[in-house]
């Protein structure tokens, strides 16, 4: 009976983390702070294609740099995985300081990821712009998914290894 109360418990923390966040997100919205990821995406982007010798600038939420320009919306930050990624490992049984520790690595290595994804998106692009929507919608999206999702994974193996 225990089995089925924590998993119990670990679908409802894991719905309502997922619940708070949209029931949230007009606030986030109306706070700003949705229009602040974005830019702080925007100016991360540029900053990180200068790095790879592209120059690029960032005017809000434009990235415009000599080979492409885009547009950051809320659905290109890493904001959306990093949900979903928070919410199994708080559904995930384990001690809140192990769910801390793996925020503190677990959030750099999405938005990395994210990063990542964002500047291959702009060589795409430029290299083949007749491939960008497709790249962009059926590749990155869900692999962007499917690499928070695998974060968790590979987190909820090793906390188990430890305890066999």
């Amino acid at each position: 009976m225990n089995d089925r109360k924590a998993l119990v418990r670990a679908w409802l923390t894991l719905f309502g983390a997922i619940g708070a966040f949209l029931v949230l997100q007009p606030a986030l919205i109306a706070f700003g702070f949705v229009r602040w990821v974005n830019e702080m995406t925007a100016q991360l982007l540029a900053f990180t294609l200068s790095l790879f010798g592209t120059p690029s600038s960032a005017e809000g939420t434009i990235v415009r740099s000599e080979i492409f320009s885009l547009e950051i919306i809320f659905e290109c930050t890493a904001i959306l995985p990093i949900v979903l990624f928070l919410a199994a490992v708080a559904a995930t049984p384990s001690p809140k300081r192990a769910k801390l520790w793996t925020f503190v690595w677990g959030l750099p290595a999405i938005v990395l990821f994210n990063l990542v994804r964002l500047v291959s998106l702009v060589y795409i692009g430029h290299l083949a712009p007749r491939a960008f929507e497709t790249a962009h919608l059926l590749f990155w999206q869900p692999l962007t998914i499917l690499f928070a999702i695998a974060l968790w994974l590979v987190w909820v193996e090793r906390r188990r290894a430890r305890f066999l």
